[in-house]
C-alpha cells in the first residue's frame, strides 16, 4: 500500500509542478522587513509590470509600481523580474499583488528586532542537538510546543576503533567522549564539522558581543554570568576536547555507530558507538578552534580554566600535525559507513590553524604556513582557509609585525567584492557559484561575508547584498519556500531528522534551515519526487526521505545565526 502511495504521490508531484510552471509567483521574505532596509520581491513569469503593496487587512493599496524588466534565469528556467518597494518604510502587515496573483504576507517593522524571534530559534536550535542530556521542558517548549525528550548517547562509554589500535590504547578501549551536539538529522558528532561551526558562532559572538550579551535564550545555564551564545558553544567544546589523544596530541575524526541508525528518538538508539579516524586535517581544525575558544573565554570568571587548557589543547594538536608532513584523507574502515567529511587537502587547514595561533601566540613561527596570495572562497567544511583570513581581519593590530595587513585586507575585499558584484549582476542575485549540497548554508556564509565586509571595512554596500541573502533564506527564492522550521507562510514541515521524525509532534523542532536546492542529488527519494531534476534553483523537495535538500546541519544553521544577529544589529 505504501508503495502505490508513493507512486501516486509522485505523479500529482510531477502534476502540480507542471501547473505552477505556467504560472506567475510573486516571492518575498516570509518574517518581513525592518523600516529602513532594502525591500524586494522576486517575481517569476511576468505578464504585468504593475505592482500593488496593499495592507494585509483592509486590502487597500498603500505603493503602486514597476517591476525591473524581465531576464531569463537559466537556473530556475523563468523569467525573473524583481518588485522594488523600499520606500515603504510604514509599519504593517502587507503583501504584494501583480494582476490576480499575490505574496505571502510580511511585516514591515520598525527595526531589526522583527528578527528577534528567528535569532532565538537558530541558536536554540542548538540546544535542541545536545546529545547526552535531558532536553527539559521548561527550555524546550516554543509557542506552546513542548519538544522535551529523554537523553540519549550519553557516550560515557565509546569504543576505540579496531583501526586505531595502539600500544598505549588498545582496540576497544573504552573512552568518555559526553556531550556535544549531533551534527545534523541523525546522531554522529564529528570534529570537523564542529570545528567550523563553533568559529562561526565564535566570530558572531565577537562582532554582536553587544547584542549577545544581553540576551536569553532559555537555556539551563541562562543564569550565569556568560552569555547564552557562549554558554551553548562550550557545550561542544568540553565534547571536541574529548575527542583529543592525551599521548600524541592527534584528534579523532567522529564519534558513531558503525551504521547510521534507523528513525528512532535518542534514547531508544543503544547500538555501541566508536571513536573513529585519527587524522592531520582534525588535528588542524581542532587546533584551529581551541586557540579561537582560547581567546573567547579568557577571564570567564565560569569557566576559569578553559582559556588555558585550551591554548595546550591547541598547541598539542598543531605539533601532532605538523609532525606527519604526508596527509591521508579520511576513509571509513570496512565495518562503518557513517559520515566521512574527507578533506582533499590539509592545507587549508593548516593555513586556519596557523592563523589562530599566531593571534593567540604572537609567534612568528606560525607565519611561515600563512600564504595570503592564494584564492579564498565561501568556507565550508571542506574549504577553511577564509575562517583564517576572517579572524586576521577582525585581529590586524595583533599580527601586524608578522604578516602584511594590506595583503590581509586586499584578499578580504577580492571575496567580499565578488560576492556583492553576484550579487549586483547575476539575474538571480543569489551570490553562489552552483546549487550544490547544502546551497542554503553556503548562501547564509555568503551573507557572512558580506556582513563583515560591511563590519571591518566599514562600507555600506554590502549591507543590500547581505540582506538579500537572508530575505533568499525566507522565502524570496524560487522554491516559495522559507527554508527555516516554524517560521514563515510555508516552511520545511517533513524534515529530514530522526528526532523529528519520531518525537510523534506535528510540527518539526523550530529554528532549523536545511540544506535548501541541489539538483545533483535527488535519487534520495526518487528523481521523479523532486519538481524538477534539471533547474537548479527549484529542486528541493519537503519530504522526510530528502536528505540532499531538507535535512538541517550545526554548520549551516551558525551562518543564519551570523547573518541574523549582523542584520538585526544593523537596524537598531
Amino acid at each position: 500500500m505504501k508503495h502505490g502511495i508513493s507512486i501516486i504521490v509522485s505523479v500529482l508531484l510531477s502534476l502540480i509542478s507542471a501547473t505552477l510552471m505556467s504560472q506567475n509567483f510573486i516571492y518575498v521574505n516570509q518574517i518581513g522587513y525592518p523600516t529602513t532596509a532594502t525591500k524586494q520581491a522576486l517575481v517569476t513569469n511576468l505578464t504585468e509590470k504593475t505592482f500593488f503593496v496593499k495592507d494585509a487587512v483592509s486590502h487597500n493599496d498603500v505603493m503602486k509600481g514597476t517591476v525591473s524588466t524581465g531576464k531569463f534565469w537559466r537556473e530556475s528556467n523563468e523569467t525573473i523580474s524583481w518588485a522594488d518597494f523600499t520606500s515603504l518604510k510604514k509599519p504593517g502587515k502587507y503583501f504584494i499583488k501583480i494582476g490576480k496573483d499575490k505574496s505571502e504576507t510580511f511585516e514591515i517593522r520598525e527595526n531589526g528586532k522583527i528578527y528577534d524571534d528567528l535569532l532565538t530559534a537558530t541558536v536554540k536550535g542548538f540546544y535542541f542537538w545536545r546529545s547526552g542530556m535531558d532536553i527539559l521542558p521548561e527550555y524546550a517548549t516554543w509557542k506552546g510546543i513542548n519538544y522535551a525528550r529523554k537523553a540519549g548517547h550519553i557516550d560515557s562509554t565509546v569504543y576505540l576503533h579496531a583501526s586505531l589500535t595502539s600500544a598505549k590504547r588498545p582496540a576497544d578501549t573504552e573512552l568518555n567522549s559526553h556531550g556535544g551536539w549531533y551534527d545534523a538529522g541523525e546522531y554522529a558528532k564529528y570534529t570537523t564539522n564542529a570545528a567550523i561551526t563553533v568559529h562561526t558562532l565564535l566570530t558572531s559572538y565577537i562582532t554582536e558581543h553587544k547584542q549577545y550579551d544581553t540576551l536569553s535564550f532559555n537555556i539551563p545555564e541562562s543564569n550565569n554570568s556568560t552569555p547564552d551564545i557562549l554558554d551553548e558553544v562550550m557545550y561542544e567544546l568540553k565534547w571536541m576536547l574529548t575527542m583529543q589523544d592525551p599521548n600524541d596530541g592527534g584528534v579523532y575524526n567522529k564519534v558513531t555507530p558503525l551504521k547510521f541508525p534507523g528513525f528512532l528518538m535518542p534514547a531508544d538508539d543503544k547500538a555501541d558507538r566508536y571513536m573513529i579516524g585519527k587524522t592531520i586535517d582534525c588535528a588542524y581544525n581542532f587546533a584551529a578552534t581551541m586557540a579561537l575558544a582560547s581567546r573567547v573565554y579568557d577571564g570567564n570568571k565560569d569557566y576559569p580554566d578553559f582559556s588555558e587548557k585550551a591554548k595546550n589543547a591547541a598547541l598539542y594538536a598543531y605539533k601532532f600535525a605538523s609532525k606527519h608532513s604526508e596527509y591521508r584523507p579520511f576513509v571509513n574502515p570496512p565495518d562503518c559507513n557513517t559520515g566521512t567529511y574527507d578533506s582533499e587537502s590539509v592545507d587549508d587547514e593548516r593555513f586556519w590553524a596557523s592563523c589562530e595561533l599566531l593571534i593567540l601566540t604572537g609567534d612568528k613561527k606560525y607565519a611561515e604556513n600563512i600564504n595570503l596570495f592564494q584564492i579564498f572562497n565561501v568556507p565550508y567544511w571542506g574549504d577553511v582557509a577564509t575562517l583564517g583570513l576572517i579572524s586576521l581581519m577582525l585581529n590586524r593590530d595583533a599580527i601586524s609585525e608578522a604578516l602584511d595587513v594590506n595583503a590581509v585586507e586586499k584578499r578580504f575585499k577580492a571575496l567580499a567584492d565578488n560576492l556583492l558584484a553576484m550579487y549586483k549582476y547575476q539575474t538571480g542575485k543569489v551570490p553562489l557559484r552552483e546549487f550544490v549540497w547544502g546551497s542554503n548554508g553556503q548562501i547564509a556564509n555568503s551573507g557572512m561575508i558580506l556582513a563583515l565586509g560591511k563590519k571591518v571595512m566599514k562600507a555600506d554596500k554590502y549591507t543590500e547584498a547581505a540582506q538579500y541573502c537572508l530575505d533568499y533564506i525566507l522565502g524570496c527564492n524560487c522554491t516559495g519556500y522559507c527554508f527555516v522550521t516554524g517560521f514563515g507562510s510555508l516552511s520545511p514541515h517533513y524534515i529530514h531528522d530522526r528526532r523529528c521524525a519520531t518525537d510523534g509532534i506535528e510540527e518539526p523542532i523550530p529554528g532549523y534551515m536545511v540544506g535548501g536546492p541541489n539538483v545533483k542529488q535527488t535519487t534520495d527519494c526518487g528523481r521523479s519526487m523532486y519538481p524538477t531534476n534539471r533547474f537548479a534553483a527549484r529542486a528541493y523537495l519537503d519530504e522526510e526521505c530528502s536528505y540532499s535538500t531538507n535535512e538541517p546541519a550545526i554548520n549551516w544553521n551558525a551562518p543564519l545565526v551570523f547573518l541574523t544577529a549582523f542584520i538585526r544589529g544593523e537596524y537598531k
